[in-house]
């Protein structure tokens, strides 16, 4: 598994000219905002409340995050959706944040969609991602939740659009064996691969949603000073 350790020098003061009376200049870069998309949970209020309250310990790890349900069992295209999530992608760039997402199980599917279509999109992370192989999804499944269906049959395609570059900002995270998901499928060429010690695909979701916070911010600080 690949993983680049840059330190962050955010708040550290730039050079000062060695004059009397010289005041030293603080750099700020631009905020980041972390915007979140769950997967087929997300018509569920509970599994919802529960992924909200984990992002808001996020805070005082210096990220803003946002919460951006496609609705997998809605009426709506993946497309329509995915346009949505780029509205609000811009939204936040037009503020001067930088952008980077996060995508839960088939939330990630949405999230590598949006990266190949916007490139100014600063990182982004998998969880237990399921965005390959509709073939080892039950068809009661596609049937209810079209967007994920078309999803499956889309983001594949759109993965040949990113390069080596590309593929070096993105970190999945899989559990040691995800039981839902087929852990061949969790793995993407490039990217920077890591493997959680658990077990489980909903257990990998809350654990890196809650345990994991500091390695994610970590990676976004490194790969949005390159």
């Amino acid at each position: 598994m690949s993983e680049h350790v840059i330190s962050d020098d955010s708040d550290l003061p730039a050079p000062a000219e060695s004059l009397p009376g010289a005041r030293v200049a603080r750099t700020r870069k631009p905020p980041i905002r972390l915007i979140y998309v769950p997967g087929l949970g997300d018509r569920m209020p509970p599994l919802v409340h529960l992924q909200r309250e984990a992002l808001r310990s996020w805070r005082a790890l210096g990220v803003r995050t946002t919460m951006f349900r496609v609705r997998w069992s809605s009426d709506a295209s993946f497309q329509e959706r995915l346009d949505r999530l780029d509205a609000l992608v811009e939204q936040f760039e037009e503020r001067g944040e930088r952008v980077a997402l996060m995508g839960a199980s088939a939330g990630a599917g949405a999230v590598l969609a949006e990266y190949a279509r916007r490139r100014s999109i600063v990182a982004v992370i998998i969880i237990a991602g399921k965005f390959l192989e509709p073939d080892d999804i039950i068809k009661p499944v596609l049937e209810r939740n079209a967007p994920f269906a078309e999803s499956l049959s889309t983001v594949p395609k759109l993965l040949e659009e990113l390069g080596p570059e590309d593929r070096a900002r993105i970190l999945s995270l899989r559990s040691a064996r995800d039981g839902v998901v087929d852990d061949d499928d969790t793995l993407l060429e490039g990217a920077v691969n890591e493997t959680m010690r658990v077990v489980g695909h909903v257990i990998a979701i809350g654990y890196a949603l809650m345990f994991r916070a500091r390695r994610v911010v970590r990676f976004l600080r490194e790969v949005a000073t390159d």
